[in-house]
């Protein structure tokens, strides 16, 4: 919990009261009057308003409190998480009491943004909104210690219950996965099923969209989320566009449009059953044509080997996707030669003004491997030695990642016959020898 310190000035309440007591034109000052809240000031925070604090403590101005009711309102604002420290002190006057609050604001490396999942009846904005009516203190960010994110997942229940729209509120901490690092926190609806009935793209043409509702086919009939729906936007979506040379294309977030249906029983799992319109912004950008290609750091293949592995022909559109796929075929043709560690990296470099792009491959070769050990497991001692025999790849030879997979096709005939076999190839590089092991593996299914 926040350190909380109470400077409670007793002295200067009894002096206040007293110089009170004789200003009365009674010449008794009400108790009530001496103890009514008249005024909060709040100082140390950059992000909230004295308004803002004052609502979120539970005071009240003009409500009549004492001490306690300071040490609860301290203790309110202390558990949210968003102040590393909170301080108070009061004073008197004859009209009541007057509360300052110091506050110092959680360091923003302590704060993660809320997101919103799956509410597809409001937007962003709307709920931000809401959530912030009964929850003063959300502004967006939430920190990663205190109630404030448990505050906001009732106010979204209570904002659910309030419009008799089904589920109940749940929320995940998002971690980064290289380090553990908390990302944000992710609320959702739950106990509600939310399916894609169709798609929306907002800034594509029709054309455009055509295609895209062809790659999004998928996605209809499963459930709506934001972050599933990104996952489609990058592997299905984005290639429509790389491909035609829209190398800048993005997707934004995605919103949702429920459908003007009843929401009906799902017999099989009790769920309500939602259909919407999911909505995937796009922003396509420019055509990017190819100005050249350049080949840099490869020494054991010939440039005039690998270029015509590669299709980006100067003056038509960048095919981003193809590219991808003829680098892939660059690494085989080095594997075939040894080379298993082989990196292609490539570079493009735009030029917006002539909505071009020149692409620098970077070749890191690596080491040269060799065959090390061959195991055949799964076969009986005749037939393994069969194998065997066929095996012309011996120790010590340049690898040829090629060759195992054509082994089989070649010497299919060597296995028992009659029996299924499923066969895996495993391959085991030693990176101090520059060696790599052959296990194949047969097992019949």
């Amino acid at each position: 919990m926040n350190r909380v310190t109470c400077l409670a000035l007793f002295l200067s309440l009894f002096l206040s009261a007293a110089a009170a007591q004789k200003q009365s034109t009674s010449g008794k000052l009400s108790p009530v009057a001496a103890y009514k809240l008249v005024a909060l000031k709040v100082a140390g925070t950059a992000h909230y308003t004295d308004k803002e604090i004052l609502a979120a403590s539970g005071l009240q101005i003009g409500q009549n409190a004492a001490d306690g009711d300071f040490k609860e309102a301290v203790q309110r604002l202390g558990d949210s998480g968003v102040f590393s420290n909170v301080a108070y002190s009061y004073s008197f006057s004859s009209a009541g009491i007057k509360l300052e609050l110091q506050l110092a604001d959680t360091d923003k490396n302590k704060l993660v943004p809320a997101r919103f999942e799956n509410f597809v009846w409001f937007t962003d904005d709307e709920l931000r909104t809401a959530v912030q009516r009964q929850v003063p203190l959300f502004k967006q960010m939430l920190p990663i210690a205190g109630n404030l994110p448990d505050r906001v997942s009732e106010a979204l229940q209570a904002i659910l219950t309030e419009k008799q729209f089904p589920g109940g509120v749940d929320y995940l901490r998002n971690t980064d996965g290289s380090d553990g690092a908390l990302t944000a926190i992710v609320y959702r609806v739950e106990e509600v099923s939310i399916r894609i009935s169709g798609f929306e793209f907002p800034g594509a043409s029709p054309e455009q969209t055509a295609l895209l509702t062809t790659a999004a086919r998928r996605a209809i009939g499963g459930n709506y989320s934001r972050p599933g729906l990104a996952v489609v936007a990058k592997l299905d979506l984005l290639p429509v566009y790389l491909q035609r040379g829209y190398l800048r294309a993005e997707f934004g977030p995605s919103d949702a449009r429920v459908l003007p249906h009843p929401p009906a029983a799902d017999d099989a799992q009790g769920l309500a059953d939602v259909q919407v319109d999911a909505i995937v912004p796009v922003t396509p950008g420019e055509v990017y044509s190819t100005s050249s290609v350049d080949w840099k750091g490869n020494s054991a293949i010939a440039t005039s080997e690998v270029a015509p592995l590669l299709h980006l022909p100067p003056g038509q559109p960048a095919d981003a996707v193809r590219l991808l796929r003829d680098l892939e075929n660059v690494s085989e043709l080095y594997r075939s030669r040894g080379y298993m560690t082989v990196q292609i990296k490539p570079d493009a470099q735009f030029d917006d003004e002539k909505s071009t792009v020149r692409y620098g491959l970077n070749i890191v070769e690596g080491d040269l491997y060799k065959m090390g050990e061959l195991e055949i497991l799964g076969l009986d001692t005749q037939a393994k030695a069969r194998m065997r025999a066929a095996w012309t790849l011996r120790e010590g030879e340049p690898y040829n990642a090629d060759y195992p997979k054509k082994f089989l096709e070649d010497t299919r005939q060597l296995a028992p016959r009659g029996v299924p076999w499923a066969v895996s190839i495993h391959e085991s590089l030693d990176a101090k020898d520059k060696t790599v092991d052959v296990e194949i593996r047969f097992k019949q299914q």
